[in-house]
């Protein structure tokens, strides 16, 4: 009979247990440090490493804030876990020119931040330097239209997730936002009963976000389904596998696109 996945108690259960095994799995993975094909670039792999750790060290803390009681504060983590799991997907997906265009778009914010730091007067040492603008030669519009797309997907998550077929995904991600940034939201989940000039409020808030923590597996086995495949052997294929049929999980997680 298969698990019913659901946000529920019963899967947040099932979630607690199979997460850490998840991001030892991936911990021990990268220690195969050998490649599955030529294919992929060093530079390309370099990014996905270090986002596939961030991931999964992300999962980690996400676990421990959740053992402590923490939970609408955990929010903005489980916005990092979404929007790393498809970055990952997507820059294996293409490559080096997917490299390129983050390349692209790492270097125009740190230029801007450089601009912000120098417009309000902040004396900094002769060793900042941005190096030289990424100029990658494109020969054709072809070539600079694809450029301009990537950094579109990348720099914007609505777009990213339209790329892949999972537009549903946004107003998902837009939510997760508003606990990442200064709103109503951050206010009301410790906040109610304004009545009378009284204010009833709250040591820890009690707004549901269940949800969260049954969805953590999902990036992660997404990252990891991506990830498996590029080190020789596929050292996770049998523990994602097992995750996916323990959760009632289809064992294809990863977008693609249309």
């Amino acid at each position: 009979m298969t698990f019913a996945y659901r946000a529920d108690e019963k899967t947040a259960k099932r979630v607690r247990a199979i997460v850490p095994k998840l991001t030892a799995g991936a911990g021990a993975a990268l220690h195969v440090q050998e490649l599955a094909s030529a294919e992929t670039s060093t530079s390309v792999f370099a990014v996905l490493a270090g986002w596939w750790r961030f991931t999964n060290r992300t999962a980690d803390a996400m676990i421990a804030l959740y053992d402590q009681g923490f939970t609408v504060e955990v929010v903005p983590l489980m916005r990092n876990l979404v929007g790393h799991a498809y970055a990952i997907n997507w820059l294996a997906d293409n490559g080096d020119d997917a490299y390129k265009a983050l390349v692209s778009e790492s270097y125009k914010s740190r230029e801007k931040l450089l601009t912000n730091l120098e417009g309000v007067g902040w004396q900094l040492p002769e060793s900042v330097d941005l190096g030289e603008k990424p100029d990658f030669g494109f020969n054709t519009e072809e070539e600079r239209k694809r450029h301009g797309r990537l950094v579109g997907e990348l720099s914007n998550f609505d777009n990213m997730v339209k790329a892949y077929g999972s537009a549903m995904m946004y107003p998902v991600y837009r939510n997760l936002s508003s606990y990442a940034h200064t709103t109503d939201l951050t206010a009301s989940a410790f906040v109610s009963g304004v009545e009378d000039d009284k204010v009833t409020l709250y040591e820890q808030s009690p707004a549901d976000r269940l949800a969260d923590l049954c969805w953590m597996p999902v990036p992660l086995l997404q990252a990891a389904s991506v990830m498996s495949p590029l080190l020789k052997g596929d050292p996770m294929k049998k523990l994602i596998r097992e995750a996916c049929r323990d959760l009632g999980l289809p064992e294809e997680l990863v977008p693609k696109r249309p």
